[in-house]
């Protein structure tokens, strides 16, 4: 049997909302996916890759909507990732038109993200978000988030 994730990941890496806001929005998402398996908060010291697991299709240049060849994805992850340290994101120059970026600048199909924080909610039952409750989560961290939709 497969497995669903929805993770709410903040847009800036770096950002860890307060206590309290994160306690505010995981009682919120609690009450939007009562089915839910498990709803918990992901806190690390440093910066963490969300995948979208087997929903992966490609990474994409953010200049000229070129696709990313996945091994020299692959390679840019593991120079970017420091055992100590997480995910450096430092900008690296991109094989299809030689500019520069930070992998967590990339496009992804299907999204993931790259950050400090999340909010994970294991097999919801619901579905896609809608905008408004995206938003209404956002209020709640006060901050502008990713959604990541995770399957294994």
């Amino acid at each position: 049997m497969s497995d669903n994730w929805i993770m709410i990941v903040p847009k800036l890496s770096e950002h860890i909302p307060s206590e309290a806001n994160a306690k505010a929005t995981l009682e919120l998402l609690e009450r939007m996916m009562p089915d839910a398996d498990e709803i918990e908060i992901i806190q690390n010291e440093h910066v963490q890759f969300f995948d979208c697991g087997a929903n992966f299709e490609t990474v994409s240049c953010t200049r000229c909507n070129a696709d990313i060849d996945v091994d020299w994805w692959g390679e840019a992850m593991s120079l970017d990732y420091d055992e100590k340290a997480g995910f450096q994101l430092n900008e690296y120059r991109l094989p299809c038109c030689s500019s520069s970026a930070a992998l967590n600048l990339l496009n992804y199909s299907f999204h993931q993200a790259f950050g400090r924080f999340a909010l994970s909610a294991m097999n919801p039952n619901i579905g896609k978000l809608s905008d408004d409750v995206v938003k209404k989560i956002e209020a709640a961290l006060v901050c502008d988030v990713s959604v990541v939709y995770r399957h294994i």
